[in-house]
């Protein structure tokens, strides 16, 4: 059987720009649980899928949560607030100090299952 290439994203998981001290400001791409088994469950399981992804992506630029300047939230409905924020709070509660954090509701998305989205912001290897 003949090995097949994924295509090319059509964006970068993530992006960074060199800062002075040998550090960089990392953007990470929202990432949702398209694709996955936590699509079709509920807000809980696709924000830990969601925060998986995040985890993966920082650690591929050298980092991880604790680097996390600012996280960006997006839900379709508010009412699955409570839900992704006990996932956030658990995921985050090992960091001294917690990224800032904003959530917006009311999103719509590119799949129908898809009720959670999450970006960050970090910066990797500062110094300090």
């Amino acid at each position: 059987m003949a090995e097949t290439t994924p295509p090319k994203p059509a964006f970068a998981p993530t992006r960074s720009l060199p800062l002075p001290g040998g550090a960089k400001l990392v953007f990470c791409s929202g990432v949702t649980a398209r694709g996955s088994a936590a699509e079709a469950q509920g807000v809980e399981a696709q924000a830990e899928e969601c925060f998986a992804r995040l985890t993966r992506a920082l650690a591929q630029e050298g980092g991880s949560f604790a680097d996390v300047l600012k996280l960006n939230t997006y839900l379709s409905d508010m009412r699955d607030y409570a839900g992704f924020d006990a996932v956030r709070r658990r995921i985050l509660a090992p960091l001294a100090v917690p990224p800032a954090s904003t959530c917006v509701g009311g999103a719509s998305f590119t799949t129908p299952l898809t009720r959670i989205e999450i970006e960050a912001i970090a910066v990797i290897g500062a110094k300090g």
